[in-house]
């Protein structure tokens, strides 16, 4: 089966040896959001890299980040078995050194072509499918299965946190992990910012979809516990379900915002609140530690690997703390520190060297 890939674009950056650049094939699911953006980083890194990219489904122009936009691209058939047929195909025709499966579906796909060999197969979970709590049961068990029984068709695991680190090393425990850290978005962790001061009309702000993973509900309870005059806002927009939740609990939503201006009202905000009820790659906690902000999260196990600390296992407790921090400048400190800490490693030249051990850099 022949795929047609569009054209890039843009041109690639030269590579900085000499040799021919490493070729590298994507297989990504194009309805994992975080899959999608994490891969628009990884091409703006690696630009001087030929990439290959193959999406499950078609994408529209606005549908796709701009760093995959300068890379080959091209849609996979419908059907099981012709993606995996589809895929086997791409990887003769290309000849890439690498093939890197984004998200659980790609890596199953991945994994189960009998022509990649192992030795070929980076992995990327971007969050393993069995910690995610809006699946049944059943469908996490057999989750969890295929992530066991395909492991040894691995030859890296690339993670964005520290928790999916643990958990593969758990799958494989003689497997190789390498942590490819997220960058922040129109900015950078300067170790210099300190948490602005709290003024009258204090403000705790949630970012992100409106979605079962991020338990606006949760969110919505800490905010009724906190029973006081500061101001609980959510910036975003997502299920109606929730956003009538959020307004009926007095809660501000904001409803989508232009990136620049999501950002620019979170670094007003005294306090960054998270209540995800699982995490895949710690996106707006990044922003909120760019900012400077103190942060208080639930207590979820992506989020303990990253040692925060205060994390709270009630909706209550998260209330408390973030009354406590409000009225607490060394608390605020101590938070806001832990959380730039957290992401330390998470600069471009970090991402762009852990990328280089994945890939290599040609013949």
């Amino acid at each position: 089966m022949s795929l047609t890939f569009a054209h890039p674009r843009t041109t690639h950056v030269p590579a900085p040896a000499t040799g021919t650049p490493a070729r590298i094939l994507h297989v990504v699911e194009s309805r994992a959001r975080n899959a999608f953006s994490a891969l628009g980083e990884y091409l703006s890194a690696a630009r001087h890299l030929e990439h290959w990219v193959l999406v499950t489904e078609p994408c529209g122009p606005s549908g796709i980040p701009p760093g995959i936009r300068g890379a080959r691209i091209a849609a996979l058939p419908s059907g099981h078995r012709a993606r995996l047929r589809a895929i086997g195909d791409a990887y003769a025709e290309i000849g890439p050194d690498r093939v890197h499966a984004h998200s659980f579906g790609a890596g199953v796909y991945v994994r189960l072509s009998p022509s990649i060999p192992t030795d070929a197969i980076v992995y990327s979970p971007h969050c393993y499918a069995f910690e995610r709590q809006d699946l049944r049961a059943t469908a996490r068990i057999v989750a969890l299965a295929c992530e066991y029984l395909l492991a040894p068709r691995t030859d890296v695991v690339a993670v964005c946190t520290p928790r999916e680190g643990q958990l593969a090393a758990c799958l494989q425990p003689s497997g190789r992990i390498v942590h490819v850290p997220r960058v922040p978005h129109g900015g950078v962790l300067d170790p210099t910012d300190v948490p602005p001061p709290v003024a009258a009309g204090a403000t705790a702000v949630a970012m992100g979809p409106l979605s079962p993973q991020r338990d606006p509900a949760f969110f919505a309870r800490a905010a009724a516990a906190a029973d006081s005059d500061t101001t609980w806002i959510w910036i975003g927009d997502g299920e109606p379900r929730y956003r009538r939740l959020l307004e009926s609990a007095g809660i501000c939503v904001t409803g989508r915002l232009p990136r620049r201006n999501a950002l620019r009202l979170l670094r007003t905000a005294d306090v960054y609140v998270h209540t995800a009820a699982w995490e895949g790659s710690h996106d707006t906690l990044l922003q909120a530690a760019v900012a400077g902000l103190p942060v208080v999260a639930r207590s979820i196990p992506a989020l303990r690997a990253l040692r925060l600390p205060g994390l709270a296992p009630t909706p209550e407790i998260l209330a408390d703390t973030v009354l406590r921090l409000l009225d607490s400048p060394v608390d605020r400190r101590i938070h806001s520190e832990a959380a730039r800490r957290a992401f330390r490693c998470h600069t471009r030249t970090t991402q762009a060297a852990r990328l280089l051990a994945l890939y290599g850099s040609g013949n």
